[in-house]
Protein backbone atom coordinates (compact mmCIF):
# COMPACT_ATOMS: atom_id res chain seq x y z
CA UNK A 1 0.00 0.00 0.00
CA UNK A 2 1.71 3.39 -1.09
CA UNK A 3 0.50 6.65 0.57
CA UNK A 4 1.21 9.53 -0.32
CA UNK A 5 2.38 12.41 2.08
CA UNK A 6 0.99 14.22 4.60
CA UNK A 7 -0.62 17.42 3.14
CA UNK A 8 -4.47 17.50 4.28
CA UNK A 9 -5.62 18.36 7.87
CA UNK A 10 -7.77 14.52 7.43
CA UNK A 11 -5.56 11.58 6.91
CA UNK A 12 -8.43 8.60 6.16
CA UNK A 13 -6.61 5.39 5.48
CA UNK A 14 -8.69 2.30 4.33
CA UNK A 15 -7.10 -1.11 3.93
CA UNK A 16 -7.19 -2.56 0.73
CA UNK A 17 -8.05 -5.93 2.27
CA UNK A 18 -11.21 -6.56 2.77
CA UNK A 19 -11.00 -8.57 5.72
CA UNK A 20 -10.05 -4.93 7.65
CA UNK A 21 -12.80 -3.35 8.88
CA UNK A 22 -12.14 1.11 8.15
CA UNK A 23 -9.49 2.27 9.55
CA UNK A 24 -9.45 6.06 10.19
CA UNK A 25 -6.53 7.93 11.58
CA UNK A 26 -7.44 11.34 12.07
CA UNK A 27 -4.02 13.34 12.33
CA UNK A 28 -5.14 16.94 13.69
CA UNK A 29 -2.63 19.14 11.30
CA UNK A 30 -0.99 22.18 12.98
CA UNK A 31 1.19 23.45 10.53
CA UNK A 32 3.44 22.14 8.19
CA UNK A 33 5.84 19.80 10.19
CA UNK A 34 3.52 18.84 12.45
CA UNK A 35 0.42 16.90 13.77
CA UNK A 36 -1.30 15.67 17.16
CA UNK A 37 -2.42 12.26 18.16
CA UNK A 38 -5.84 14.84 19.35
CA UNK A 39 -7.76 11.44 17.97
CA UNK A 40 -6.59 8.37 16.54
CA UNK A 41 -9.90 6.09 15.83
CA UNK A 42 -8.69 2.49 15.69
CA UNK A 43 -11.22 -0.07 14.92
CA UNK A 44 -9.18 -3.14 13.79
CA UNK A 45 -8.65 -6.65 14.50
CA UNK A 46 -5.38 -7.83 16.66
CA UNK A 47 -3.24 -9.80 13.95
CA UNK A 48 -3.75 -8.99 10.82
CA UNK A 49 -4.72 -5.26 11.50
CA UNK A 50 -1.91 -4.34 13.81
CA UNK A 51 0.22 -5.52 10.86
CA UNK A 52 -1.10 -3.41 8.53
CA UNK A 53 -1.08 -0.25 11.36
CA UNK A 54 2.95 -0.99 11.73
CA UNK A 55 2.88 -0.83 7.65
CA UNK A 56 1.06 1.77 7.70
CA UNK A 57 3.46 3.69 10.73
CA UNK A 58 6.48 2.94 8.37
CA UNK A 59 5.06 4.70 5.48
CA UNK A 60 4.05 7.76 7.20
CA UNK A 61 7.83 7.96 9.26
CA UNK A 62 6.71 7.33 12.58
CA UNK A 63 7.55 4.22 13.13
CA UNK A 64 10.46 4.62 15.40
CA UNK A 65 12.48 1.68 16.83
CA UNK A 66 11.15 1.14 19.48
CA UNK A 67 7.59 0.87 17.67
CA UNK A 68 5.56 3.12 20.09
CA UNK A 69 2.96 4.96 18.30
CA UNK A 70 2.55 7.33 21.29
CA UNK A 71 6.07 8.22 21.18
CA UNK A 72 6.46 8.69 17.68
CA UNK A 73 3.42 10.96 16.57
CA UNK A 74 5.27 13.04 19.97
CA UNK A 75 8.10 14.26 17.47
CA UNK A 76 5.49 15.41 15.21
CA UNK A 77 3.06 17.19 17.99
CA UNK A 78 3.39 20.88 17.98
CA UNK A 79 1.16 21.73 21.65
CA UNK A 80 3.63 21.15 25.02
CA UNK A 81 4.42 18.06 26.12
CA UNK A 82 2.04 18.45 29.06
CA UNK A 83 -0.78 18.80 26.80
CA UNK A 84 0.67 16.19 23.99
CA UNK A 85 0.54 14.02 27.21
CA UNK A 86 -3.20 14.83 28.37
CA UNK A 87 -4.79 14.45 25.16
CA UNK A 88 -2.73 10.63 24.58
CA UNK A 89 -4.60 10.00 28.54
CA UNK A 90 -8.02 11.17 27.62
CA UNK A 91 -7.97 8.94 24.44
CA UNK A 92 -6.55 5.96 26.24
CA UNK A 93 -9.75 6.68 28.68
CA UNK A 94 -12.30 7.24 25.99
CA UNK A 95 -11.23 4.35 23.78
CA UNK A 96 -11.98 2.23 27.47
CA UNK A 97 -14.97 3.50 28.47
CA UNK A 98 -16.47 3.14 24.80
CA UNK A 99 -15.27 -0.79 24.81
CA UNK A 100 -15.29 -1.93 27.71
CA UNK A 101 -17.12 0.43 30.41
CA UNK A 102 -16.60 -1.76 33.18
CA UNK A 103 -12.82 -1.43 33.41
CA UNK A 104 -13.47 2.36 32.55
CA UNK A 105 -15.80 2.62 35.38
CA UNK A 106 -13.23 1.03 37.70
CA UNK A 107 -10.15 3.53 36.03
CA UNK A 108 -12.15 6.81 36.52
CA UNK A 109 -13.53 5.52 39.99
CA UNK A 110 -9.07 5.06 41.27
CA UNK A 111 -8.23 8.38 39.51
CA UNK A 112 -10.99 10.50 41.00
CA UNK A 113 -12.70 9.00 44.16
CA UNK A 114 -11.35 9.45 47.47
CA UNK A 115 -13.59 7.26 50.29
CA UNK A 116 -16.04 10.33 50.20
CA UNK A 117 -19.32 8.93 49.43
CA UNK A 118 -19.32 8.76 45.52
CA UNK A 119 -18.65 6.83 42.78
CA UNK A 120 -18.61 6.06 38.65
CA UNK A 121 -21.45 3.72 37.51
CA UNK A 122 -22.68 1.72 34.22
CA UNK A 123 -26.02 4.02 34.75
CA UNK A 124 -24.66 6.82 33.87
CA UNK A 125 -23.52 9.37 30.56
CA UNK A 126 -19.93 9.97 31.50
CA UNK A 127 -17.88 12.37 29.29
CA UNK A 128 -14.00 12.99 29.07
CA UNK A 129 -12.70 16.37 27.43
CA UNK A 130 -9.76 18.56 27.56
CA UNK A 131 -9.36 22.20 27.65
CA UNK A 132 -12.02 23.32 28.92
CA UNK A 133 -12.29 27.07 29.12
CA UNK A 134 -13.60 28.67 32.15
CA UNK A 135 -13.86 32.20 33.76
CA UNK A 136 -10.75 31.13 36.23
CA UNK A 137 -8.69 29.31 33.32
CA UNK A 138 -8.60 26.13 31.81
CA UNK A 139 -8.15 23.19 33.62
CA UNK A 140 -6.41 20.01 31.61
CA UNK A 141 -9.20 17.14 31.69
CA UNK A 142 -12.84 17.45 32.50
CA UNK A 143 -15.11 14.60 33.75
CA UNK A 144 -18.64 15.12 33.94
CA UNK A 145 -21.94 13.31 33.92
CA UNK A 146 -25.53 14.46 34.69
CA UNK A 147 -24.70 14.57 38.81
CA UNK A 148 -20.93 15.29 38.61
CA UNK A 149 -18.18 17.77 37.20
CA UNK A 150 -14.38 16.98 38.07
CA UNK A 151 -11.45 18.86 37.22
CA UNK A 152 -7.90 17.29 36.90
CA UNK A 153 -4.69 19.25 36.16
CA UNK A 154 -2.12 17.53 35.16
CA UNK A 155 1.61 18.36 35.35
CA UNK A 156 4.60 16.60 34.07
CA UNK A 157 7.83 18.84 35.16
CA UNK A 158 5.85 22.35 34.83
CA UNK A 159 4.21 23.89 38.87
CA UNK A 160 0.97 24.79 39.95
CA UNK A 161 -0.20 28.70 38.71
CA UNK A 162 -0.77 30.97 41.13
CA UNK A 163 -3.56 30.20 43.15
CA UNK A 164 -4.64 27.64 40.29
CA UNK A 165 -6.52 24.74 42.26
CA UNK A 166 -8.46 27.53 44.65
CA UNK A 167 -9.32 28.81 41.22
CA UNK A 168 -10.62 26.32 39.86
CA UNK A 169 -12.62 25.38 42.80
CA UNK A 170 -14.63 28.39 43.01
CA UNK A 171 -15.40 27.35 39.81
CA UNK A 172 -16.96 24.22 40.94
CA UNK A 173 -18.88 26.37 43.40
CA UNK A 174 -21.02 27.58 40.45
CA UNK A 175 -22.21 24.26 39.53
CA UNK A 176 -25.53 23.03 40.31
CA UNK A 177 -24.25 19.20 40.59
CA UNK A 178 -24.21 17.38 43.48
CA UNK A 179 -20.84 16.08 43.29
CA UNK A 180 -17.67 18.35 42.55
CA UNK A 181 -14.23 17.95 42.60
CA UNK A 182 -10.65 19.18 41.58
CA UNK A 183 -8.07 16.39 41.05
CA UNK A 184 -4.16 16.91 40.75
CA UNK A 185 -2.19 14.31 38.62
CA UNK A 186 1.50 14.84 39.09
CA UNK A 187 4.85 13.39 38.10
CA UNK A 188 6.90 14.73 41.54
CA UNK A 189 4.95 14.96 44.69
CA UNK A 190 4.19 18.40 46.13
CA UNK A 191 3.94 20.32 50.01
CA UNK A 192 0.69 22.13 49.50
CA UNK A 193 1.07 25.47 51.91
CA UNK A 194 -2.71 25.67 52.11
CA UNK A 195 -6.17 23.92 52.51
CA UNK A 196 -7.13 26.16 50.09
CA UNK A 197 -4.38 25.02 47.26
CA UNK A 198 -4.64 21.37 47.93
CA UNK A 199 -6.94 19.25 45.59
CA UNK A 200 -9.87 16.89 46.41
CA UNK A 201 -7.50 14.44 45.74
CA UNK A 202 -3.57 14.06 44.72
CA UNK A 203 -2.77 11.21 42.30
CA UNK A 204 0.67 10.15 40.99
CA UNK A 205 1.29 9.08 37.14
CA UNK A 206 3.30 5.80 38.62
CA UNK A 207 -0.48 5.06 40.03
CA UNK A 208 -1.81 5.46 36.82
CA UNK A 209 0.37 3.36 35.48
CA UNK A 210 -0.32 0.47 37.97
CA UNK A 211 -4.11 0.99 37.30
CA UNK A 212 -3.16 1.25 33.10
CA UNK A 213 -1.31 -2.40 33.66
CA UNK A 214 -3.55 -3.96 36.01
CA UNK A 215 -6.29 -3.01 33.26
CA UNK A 216 -4.53 -4.55 30.29
CA UNK A 217 -4.88 -7.17 32.38
CA UNK A 218 -8.28 -7.46 32.68
CA UNK A 219 -9.00 -6.68 28.90
CA UNK A 220 -10.69 -8.62 26.32
CA UNK A 221 -10.36 -6.74 24.05
CA UNK A 222 -7.22 -6.67 21.67
CA UNK A 223 -7.37 -2.34 20.33
CA UNK A 224 -7.94 -1.74 24.47
CA UNK A 225 -4.80 -4.33 24.72
CA UNK A 226 -2.87 -2.58 21.92
CA UNK A 227 -3.67 1.13 23.37
CA UNK A 228 -2.38 0.21 27.22
CA UNK A 229 0.74 -1.82 25.87
CA UNK A 230 1.96 1.10 24.01
CA UNK A 231 0.71 4.20 26.25
CA UNK A 232 2.57 2.68 29.39
CA UNK A 233 5.40 1.45 27.77
CA UNK A 234 5.28 5.57 26.49
CA UNK A 235 4.69 6.35 30.56
CA UNK A 236 7.86 4.02 31.12
CA UNK A 237 10.00 6.03 28.36
CA UNK A 238 9.16 9.60 30.19
CA UNK A 239 10.53 8.35 33.64
CA UNK A 240 7.01 8.61 34.82
CA UNK A 241 6.76 5.25 36.84
CA UNK A 242 8.56 3.52 39.70
CA UNK A 243 10.62 0.54 38.60
CA UNK A 244 13.13 -1.47 40.39
CA UNK A 245 16.47 -0.33 39.87
CA UNK A 246 18.64 -2.63 37.83
CA UNK A 247 22.52 -2.78 37.25
CA UNK A 248 21.44 -0.92 34.14
CA UNK A 249 21.79 2.24 36.02
CA UNK A 250 25.61 1.97 35.72
CA UNK A 251 26.05 1.41 32.23
CA UNK A 252 23.54 4.80 32.12
CA UNK A 253 25.66 6.78 33.95
CA UNK A 254 28.26 5.84 32.48
CA UNK A 255 27.19 6.52 28.52
CA UNK A 256 25.30 9.58 29.72
CA UNK A 257 28.92 11.06 30.73
CA UNK A 258 30.65 10.11 27.47
CA UNK A 259 27.57 11.67 25.64
CA UNK A 260 27.87 14.63 27.69
CA UNK A 261 31.79 14.54 27.00
CA UNK A 262 31.39 14.05 22.98
CA UNK A 263 29.10 17.32 23.44
CA UNK A 264 31.98 19.46 25.27
CA UNK A 265 34.14 17.89 22.63
CA UNK A 266 32.11 19.20 19.62
CA UNK A 267 31.55 22.37 20.76
CA UNK A 268 35.24 23.47 21.75
CA UNK A 269 36.01 21.68 18.53
CA UNK A 270 33.64 23.88 16.98
CA UNK A 271 35.23 27.20 18.09
CA UNK A 272 32.24 28.28 19.81
CA UNK A 273 32.89 29.72 23.57
CA UNK A 274 31.22 28.22 26.30
CA UNK A 275 29.68 30.86 29.42
CA UNK A 276 32.39 31.80 31.54
CA UNK A 277 30.62 32.03 34.89
CA UNK A 278 29.35 28.17 34.60
CA UNK A 279 29.10 26.02 31.26
CA UNK A 280 27.88 23.03 32.45
CA UNK A 281 23.62 23.06 32.73
CA UNK A 282 22.39 20.47 34.48
CA UNK A 283 18.12 20.25 35.93
CA UNK A 284 16.14 17.37 37.04
CA UNK A 285 14.67 17.31 33.36
CA UNK A 286 18.08 17.89 31.23
CA UNK A 287 21.73 18.25 31.18
CA UNK A 288 24.04 20.04 28.35
CA UNK A 289 25.68 23.11 28.44
CA UNK A 290 25.57 26.99 27.95
CA UNK A 291 27.57 29.13 25.33
CA UNK A 292 27.91 33.02 24.54
CA UNK A 293 26.87 34.50 27.55
CA UNK A 294 24.05 32.06 27.72
CA UNK A 295 22.63 32.66 23.74
CA UNK A 296 22.70 29.16 22.84
CA UNK A 297 22.41 25.90 24.86
CA UNK A 298 22.85 22.46 23.88
CA UNK A 299 22.26 19.23 25.28
CA UNK A 300 19.52 16.39 26.18
CA UNK A 301 16.10 16.38 28.18
CA UNK A 302 15.39 13.64 30.07
CA UNK A 303 11.85 13.31 28.58
CA UNK A 304 12.96 12.84 25.29
CA UNK A 305 16.85 11.54 25.50
CA UNK A 306 17.34 10.17 21.98
CA UNK A 307 16.93 13.87 20.88
CA UNK A 308 20.04 16.34 21.04
CA UNK A 309 19.05 19.71 20.79
CA UNK A 310 21.10 23.26 19.97
CA UNK A 311 18.47 25.57 21.65
CA UNK A 312 18.75 29.74 20.59
CA UNK A 313 17.64 31.20 24.20
CA UNK A 314 15.78 34.15 23.12
CA UNK A 315 14.25 33.61 19.55
CA UNK A 316 13.34 37.06 19.74
CA UNK A 317 16.77 38.00 18.73
CA UNK A 318 16.74 36.27 15.62
CA UNK A 319 15.23 35.85 12.27
CA UNK A 320 14.61 32.43 10.75
CA UNK A 321 13.73 33.94 7.13
CA UNK A 322 17.37 35.15 6.45
CA UNK A 323 17.70 31.22 5.78
CA UNK A 324 16.36 29.55 2.70
CA UNK A 325 17.96 25.70 3.71
CA UNK A 326 18.93 25.01 7.52
CA UNK A 327 20.87 22.04 7.95
CA UNK A 328 19.11 20.30 10.45
CA UNK A 329 15.37 20.56 11.61
CA UNK A 330 14.35 23.68 13.37
CA UNK A 331 10.83 23.99 15.94
CA UNK A 332 9.91 26.79 17.83
CA UNK A 333 8.61 27.59 21.14
CA UNK A 334 7.13 30.45 22.90
CA UNK A 335 10.16 31.26 23.80
CA UNK A 336 12.97 30.08 21.90
CA UNK A 337 14.39 27.76 18.67
CA UNK A 338 15.99 25.37 18.42
CA UNK A 339 17.64 22.42 16.39
CA UNK A 340 17.22 18.87 16.78
CA UNK A 341 19.39 15.31 15.87
CA UNK A 342 17.51 12.36 16.56
CA UNK A 343 20.29 10.19 17.92
CA UNK A 344 18.50 7.20 17.20
CA UNK A 345 16.73 7.54 13.63
CA UNK A 346 20.31 8.48 12.63
CA UNK A 347 21.36 5.57 13.75
CA UNK A 348 23.64 6.70 16.31
CA UNK A 349 23.87 3.93 19.03
CA UNK A 350 25.55 1.69 16.43
CA UNK A 351 28.76 3.76 15.18
CA UNK A 352 31.82 3.34 16.81
CA UNK A 353 32.78 6.56 19.28
CA UNK A 354 34.88 8.26 16.54
CA UNK A 355 31.45 8.44 13.94
CA UNK A 356 29.58 9.70 17.19
CA UNK A 357 31.35 12.57 17.86
CA UNK A 358 31.98 13.25 14.17
CA UNK A 359 28.21 13.03 13.93
CA UNK A 360 27.59 15.72 16.93
CA UNK A 361 30.20 17.82 15.88
CA UNK A 362 28.60 18.07 12.19
CA UNK A 363 25.55 18.97 14.05
CA UNK A 364 26.84 21.43 16.35
CA UNK A 365 28.99 23.42 13.84
CA UNK A 366 26.26 23.44 11.49
CA UNK A 367 23.61 24.75 14.33
CA UNK A 368 26.07 27.33 15.35
CA UNK A 369 26.39 28.60 11.72
CA UNK A 370 23.43 29.07 10.88
CA UNK A 371 22.19 30.42 13.93
CA UNK A 372 24.69 33.14 13.71
CA UNK A 373 23.44 33.64 10.21
CA UNK A 374 19.88 34.06 11.90
CA UNK A 375 20.82 36.95 14.10
CA UNK A 376 18.83 39.91 13.46
CA UNK A 377 21.18 43.32 12.94
CA UNK A 378 20.50 46.46 14.61
CA UNK A 379 19.09 49.33 12.62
Amino acid sequence: MVLPKISYKFLILFPQDAVFKPTVWQLYYQNQKAFSIANICIDISLHKGLEFMLQVNKDLNLYMSSGNIFSALAKYNSATDENYLTESFVFVISSILKREPDIGIELLNNLCVNNCGFSFSNNEKISVSTQDVTEQGTPDIKISSPEKLIYIEVKHESDLGYRQIERYKEVLTKSPLNVKRVVLLTHYPIDFQSTAEKPDKHVRWFEVYDWLVDSKYQSQDSVIIYLLEHFTSFLEAKGMIIKKVGLEYVNGMHALNSLMNMIESAIEASGIRFFQDYPRSAGWGFKGYWMEEKKYWCGIHFNNPTVLTFELTDKGRFNQKTIEKMGYEMREGKERLWFRLPLEENNFFSLDKDKQLEMITDFVRKSYSDAERMIVKPS
